[in-house]
């Protein structure tokens, strides 16, 4: 089952869910004690937990998780990799950088620099959260300078793919989460919720649609006009 709770701020819908979620934990914590997760982002974690704490002040069964959180908290037959904190991974980056140098064309002036380390992983980063497809991206490339780029790009990319394989990235966790949410016998049996989002990246946006079509119930929290509400809407009515 997916509900849906709407307002015209996130803070108003942020409250809304979390008294719901409050309200719901305070009957269910006296009937069957199934696990509810309540998914926001990173910097409304300490605020979420405040907010139910006022309506509720012991809940039993009751979890405020990020998305990064969720990898570590979910139990699945396939053993998850380890993840790199960005320092490695801007070092493997500049690793990849090095090993391809005289194979770029756009960017060979700028090989030495190690703060372009940061800015490659950046956007590679970037472009993996929305699940890009780097050398489709490198071929239809309409100018020579963005061809230029997307060839160099995709070099380093995969290259660094290379280095740090058997461990993931940021990016490379939400693909895990993507495969595996469905397998989890926590999302199976737990109540989820989410609020606190504007919008959400499209690796996001699947992690989203995976737990919505797992758990027993997922309510989401949204603005009216908000981007995400139109991709939670597709999922209430496809289900």
């Amino acid at each position: 089952m997916i509900s849906v709770l709407t307002s015209k701020n996130i803070c108003e819908v942020s409250e809304k869910v979390l008294s719901a979620s409050a309200k719901f934990a305070i009957q269910n914590q006296k009937k069957n004690m199934d696990t509810i997760l309540i998914i926001v982002p990173d910097r409304f974690t300490l605020q979420a937990e405040k907010i139910l704490t006022n309506h509720a002040p012991v809940l039993l069964n009751v979890r405020i998780v990020t998305f990064s959180m969720l990898f570590h908290l979910l139990q699945v037959p396939e053993k998850a990799p380890a993840i790199l904190d960005k320092t490695t991974a801007v070092l493997y980056t500049w690793r990849a950088i090095q090993d391809v140098r005289n194979k770029l064309v756009y960017f060979n002036r700028s090989v030495d620099q190690y703060a372009f380390s940061e800015k490659m992983f950046n956007t590679i980063n970037q472009l993996e959260s929305s699940r890009a497809d780097f050398q489709n991206l490198e071929k239809h490339a309409t100018s020579t300078v963005t061809k230029s780029k997307m060839h160099d790009i995709t070099l380093i990319q995969t290259r660094y793919k290379e280095l740090c394989k058997g461990n993931i990235d940021g990016a490379g966790m939400l693909d895990w989460l993507i495969k595996n949410v469905s397998k989890s016998e926590i999302i199976k049996n737990a109540h989820v919720y989410l609020t606190g989002f504007e919008y959400l990246s499209v690796q996001r946006e699947e992690v989203t649609r995976q737990i919505a079509r797992t758990a027993k119930s997922f309510t989401a929290g949204l603005q009216e006009t908000s981007e995400l509400k139109r991709v939670i809407d597709e999922l209430r009515f496809a289900m």
